[in-house]
């Protein structure tokens, strides 16, 4: 059931894995922080199976990534409904949080960085949503 995954947000998230080849998610990888540099290569990360991390978020963001050493991220085995084609990361800092419905994955927000320099404490002025992300009217 849906509502058993919330207990997700009851959990303090105090792991996260910093892959550096080839890696597939399980359901508790909430957070992942890959490095693709000269050494690692580009590499793939695998989603967990959609139905199986229903309800749940997942951030992945690029530590390391240039044009040549990129980060994809694919659905597993093609599960998901309507899945819009595999995410690449090519820069430090690009991201992506992402939602599975139990059908489907929603790419709730990808952001690239156009600066290949590491991010300042400011508020980023050279990112590029890829992505739009839905915005509500307040009442």
């Amino acid at each position: 059931m849906l509502e058993d995954k919330v207990d997700q947000h009851a959990a303090v998230v105090d792991k996260y894995d910093d892959p550096i080849a080839d890696y597939q998610m399980v359901t508790t990888d909430y957070v992942l922080r890959p490095i693709a540099n000269q050494t690692t290569g580009a590499f793939t990360i695998t989603l967990p199976p959609v139905a199986d991390a229903k309800g749940r978020w997942y951030s992945i963001v690029a530590r390391t990534a240039d044009v040549g050493n990129t980060i994809t991220i694919e659905d597993h085995d093609n599960d998901s409904e309507c899945w819009g084609g595999d995410l690449t990361l090519n820069g430090k800092c690009d991201r992506a949080l992402l939602y599975s419905d139990g059908l489907t994955w929603h790419v709730y927000s990808t952001l690239t960085f156009s600066d290949t320099a590491a991010p300042s404490t400011a508020a980023p002025t050279t990112a590029v949503a890829t992505t739009a992300v839905p915005t509500t009217n307040p009442a």
